[in-house]
């Protein structure tokens, strides 16, 4: 019998070629063009899946193995598997939160050989990565992604392959579990290096159901629960507009209630050269417009916000909130992923510098300070995208919502 082709999705240098031959397989790898269209990750989670599928798809693979760096590209790799539905692996990474997400789907093996995992799965002919992905993994991931440090950006893409996959429950999954589930221990924590995935796993206990996985029944491959980690105070919260029907995740470091007066900024790059002149009273609340989905294009990542706050010490001065994207491990509070984003109109667009906003975070309740009957006669700032050209056009034009995975619609 001839060695299983393995197709080996990475975006960089790997061993896993050469792990691969080791495990009895004929490694081909592939990574996809570095030139990539300007915008956020969303669009980049498509454009990789794409392009991914499209050199695959004629590859005569028996199964894939997949590696990233970053969430945006592991997950376009994820997904461009379930198109191709063949089985798959994706490589475990200690350092990452989407990464520990993956393995609560069922889709990174916890103690195993990944690619000893792959070749076994090609010669048996499965589980395909269609066949993982249900209602009780999906959960599964949601809890330990959250339960890993919450990061906003695992929950997007988690609810991109929930839609490839057709799962169609996945933002009322999100809404429910995501603020029930503790943040427990975050990688490169001393709990998480000593215990890992599988152990934060373990000691989610009850919460987590005994779906398949690649390894066999997630359950039979826990080790013992682990002792309590050091406590986290910072938790995730959705808040909501009850008239407007506005809403966004927020992380916070456990304050009942966010306040503040507006400063309104159309982007990040405004909003940064602001905080570096001085020109934003410490207790402001910003708000950063034309960074989600539609608007980026493709989710911006508010990287340069963050960094300014931390370099200035005012990670606790300046909540911040955006339809777009809060960097994984910033600090302080952030309200990030608002629905519907600038460039739909909405609430968002018609704040106002000066407007008092309290975010009740007991309740989840997003409360402006004005009367309901004066924002609903202000024009909304219908904040245009930032243009470019073929593929980032035609994703801004047809973006879903963030919380629906703000893929293509």
């Amino acid at each position: 019998m001839s060695a299983p082709r393995i197709g080996i999705l990475t975006d960089g240098p790997s061993h896993l070629p050469d792990s691969v031959r080791e495990a009895g397989g004929e490694p081909v790898p592939f990574s996809p063009p570095p030139e990539r269209p300007v915008g956020g990750v969303a669009l980049a989670r498509e454009w990789v899946a794409d392009a991914a599928q499209v050199a695959c798809v004629h590859g005569n693979f028996d199964a894939l193995l997949v590696a990233a760096e970053t969430p945006e590209c592991l997950a376009g790799f994820v997904i461009s598997a379930l198109r191709l539905n063949l089985p798959a692996v994706a490589v475990p990474d200690p350092f990452s939160r989407f990464s520990a997400a993956l393995s609560g789907l069922g889709l990174a093996p916890l103690a195993a050989n990944p690619a000893e995992v792959v070749v076994g799965l090609a010669k048996s002919d499965g589980p395909h990565a269609r066949g993982l992905i249900g209602e009780f993994s999906l959960a599964n991931a949601l809890r330990v992604g959250v339960s890993a440090g919450g990061g906003m950006e695992g929950i997007i893409h988690l609810s991109a392959i929930a839609r490839e996959a057709e799962s169609t429950g996945f933002p009322n999954m999100i809404r429910v579990l995501a603020p029930e589930t503790t943040i427990l221990a975050e990688p490169g924590s001393e709990w998480f290096t000593e215990h890992g995935t599988s152990g934060l796993i373990a000691y989610l206990g009850d919460a987590i159901h005994d779906a398949p996985t690649v390894e066999g029944q997630l359950l039979e491959t826990l080790p013992p629960a682990p002792p309590d980690p050091p406590p986290i105070k910072s938790r995730l919260t959705l808040v909501r507009g009850r008239a407007s029907g506005a809403e966004a995740l927020c992380r916070s470091c456990g304050e009942a209630e966010i306040s503040g007066e507006v400063r309104f900024f159309r982007s990040e790059k405004p909003a940064v050269r602001a905080l570096e002149e001085g020109r934003v009273a410490p207790g402001s609340l910003l708000v950063v417009g034309g960074s989600g989905p539609r608007g980026g294009p493709g989710l911006l990542r508010l990287n340069r916000v963050a960094n300014v706050l931390e370099q200035e010490g005012w990670t606790e001065e300046f909540p911040v909130l955006t339809d777009g994207l809060a960097p994984d491990g910033a600090g302080g509070t952030w309200i990030s992923l608002f629905t519907p984003e600038t460039t739909e109109g909405g609430i968002l667009s018609r704040l106002r510098d000066g407007d008092p906003l309290r975010i009740d975070l007991e309740e989840g309740r997003l409360r402006a300070g004005i009367p309901a009957e004066e924002i609903s006669k202000r024009t909304a700032r219908r904040i245009p995208g930032r243009g470019g050209a073929g593929y980032a056009v035609r994703y801004a034009r047809s973006a879903l919502p963030a919380l629906e995975g703000a893929g293509f619609e």
